[in-house]
């Protein structure tokens, strides 16, 4: 029987022997090519089995064997193994037989009558598909959703060939947390955060080679890591400092991947997936735009839809820096009120603005009153009064992050405008009397687009499809329970904590916040410590 090959992909592909140097072999260091890693210990699982299944394996084969010497044919059949006796030695954290006893699961093919033993998958295979249908949209024929993390699910295949473990980790964690939530399993969570530790670690050597920019394995690493610290450690709830290293971590992946990336498919899927986080992040937490975002920006088509909303959610960053700038002026110079009140006037001009960029045919939705839509009395006090109907989660996502970005920048402007009415130069009646119309038009626009949120919430968790008819939990979609609920988290945060929201508005967010506590997992992982 031949040995299975340990060496990099590049050598067994030229068929000549490889040293195994790590991190990179010596025969590419030679050829000044990059090393493309080795084998995953996995693809050997047949030549190095665990104790139990090589038992299985030695007794099959011996079996086999002396079969074959009473038929006198050279011919062997061997019974299949499941897929549960084939587990990889590596692995330390899969799931034991008494971690998958207290599991109670759904037949994973419900069109089949019955499922053979042989043909069930593996209960950790079970639990990465399960987050792959909550989690991954792929584009839409029509031209409304762009997709996201469409290319995970063909990412992850490669990974389990090219052994690249931070990606598998990073799904066996991200898969796990949402599988514990269903379940209510605490050892489900606690393999989770296992998972998401070996991801960290296998992340951090991965990056370590500086002869290669970051593949798209490893931003894609990141981006399932920021899933999964947002959706089952509640990442979003801790400081800017905390949240700021995770930034930054994905920026200067960008930065190293440089211009390339986005020639191809996947690298500019990845780009939009990364680039989108990052100035969410910097609307979120009052940081600048990255100085880079404008040229990497300036590359791509204003002819795509999505492409216009990269560029649109950079332009309203940069209204919102220069709101910011606005308000350390006022602490830091001498400016006059008059001057203060115009400034804040231009970047109301530019706010408004922002409101004409939405009114193509393709973000049209419709708005219905609650009533139209059910009449049951147990359904009708979930919903808010009016509910908006969009063409999927993915664009009513994208309305919210225009609305949270509005409601953020005419923060900033009542701040200005607080500071200014506490100055010694606003003592004047006539001053305070500019002041206030000011603050009352803000303070309005702030509440009307926290109820506008407010109506997304049945289709974003799948109360309701996109022409408005109820879905039961048998029939709601259950990509809107999860990428759903994680579209919701930011804007809800925010209306949970802004001044200027009524207490009704904070209210049904919390109520809210609640449901995507339940739907994410973060309320099984975390308790109260993912509150708001």
């Amino acid at each position: 029987m031949s040995r299975l090959s340990r060496g990099c992909l590049g050598c067994r592909t030229r068929r000549i022997k490889c040293d195994e140097s790590r991190p990179s072999c010596k025969q590419c260091v030679q050829r000044s090519e990059p090393c493309t890693g080795y084998r995953d210990e996995a693809s050997l699982i047949f030549r190095y089995e665990n104790d139990k299944v090589a038992r299985v394996s030695v007794r099959r084969r011996t079996s086999a064997r002396s079969s074959s010497k009473r038929n006198g044919s050279s011919q062997v059949s061997l019974t299949p193994q499941t897929p549960q006796e084939i587990i990889s030695v590596e692995d330390p954290y899969s799931l034991s037989a008494a971690d998958i006893s207290g599991l109670n699961l759904s037949t994973p093919f419900p069109w089949a009558k019955t499922v053979p033993a042989t043909s069930v998958p593996a209960i950790e295979d079970q639990a990465v598909s399960r987050f792959f249908e909550k989690y991954v949209m792929y584009p839409c024929n029509h031209g409304s959703s762009p997709g996201f993390l469409e290319h995970l699910p063909s990412l992850f295949d490669e990974a389990r060939v090219e052994g690249r473990k931070a990606l598998r980790w990073a799904v066996r964690a991200a898969a796990y947390g949402s599988l514990s939530n269903d379940q209510n399993s605490m050892t489900l969570s606690r393999k989770a955060l296992q998972c998401y530790g070996l991801a960290l670690s296998a992340l951090a050597e991965a990056l370590s080679d500086s002869s290669a920019p970051p593949d798209d394995s490893s931003l894609m690493t990141i981006v399932v890591l920021d899933l999964f610290e947002v959706t089952c450690q509640a990442v979003h709830l801790q400081d800017s400092v905390s949240i700021g290293s995770h930034a930054q971590g994905m920026a200067q992946v960008l930065r190293l991947r440089g211009p390339n990336q986005i020639y191809g498919a996947r690298g500019w899927s990845l780009f939009r997936l990364s680039h989108h986080r990052l100035q969410r992040q910097q609307l979120g937490f009052k940081q600048d735009p990255l100085p880079e975002s404008e040229a990497w920006l300036e590359s791509l088509s204003d002819d795509l839809p999505y492409v216009r909303i990269e560029k649109d959610n950079f332009k309203i960053s940069q209204i919102c820096e220069r709101a910011r700038s606005l308000l350390k002026a006022i602490n830091d110079t001498d400016l006059s009120v008059v001057q203060t009140l115009d400034m804040v006037q231009q970047i109301r001009e530019l706010d408004q603005a922002t409101t004409t960029w939405r009114q193509s045919p393709g973000w049209a939705f419709k708005t219905l009153h609650s009533s139209e839509i059910t009449q049951d009395v147990e359904i009708l006090p979930k919903f808010p009064d009016f509910v908006q109907l969009h063409h999927d989660v993915w664009i009513a996502y994208e309305w919210n992050y225009h609305r949270i970005s509005r409601i953020i920048l005419h923060e900033h402007l009542l701040e200005c405008l607080e500071r200014l009415e506490g100055s010694s130069a606003s003592n004047d009646e006539s001053i305070l009397v500019l002041i206030y119309p000011y603050q009352e038009t803000s303070t309005a626009i702030i509440r009307d687009l926290a109820d506008e949120i407010l109506s997304t919430v049945p289709q974003s968790l799948g109360d309701i499809d996109c022409e408005g008819n109820i879905l039961n939990a048998s029939t709601g979609s259950s990509i809107c329970k999860g990428v759903g609920g994680y579209f919701l988290l930011w804007p809800i945060r925010t209306i949970k904590k802004t001044r200027s929201a009524t207490t009704s508005q904070k209210a049904l967010a919390q109520g809210v916040f609640e449901r995507i506590r339940e739907c994410t997992g973060m309320k099984t992982a975390l308790g109260k410590a993912s509150d708001i």
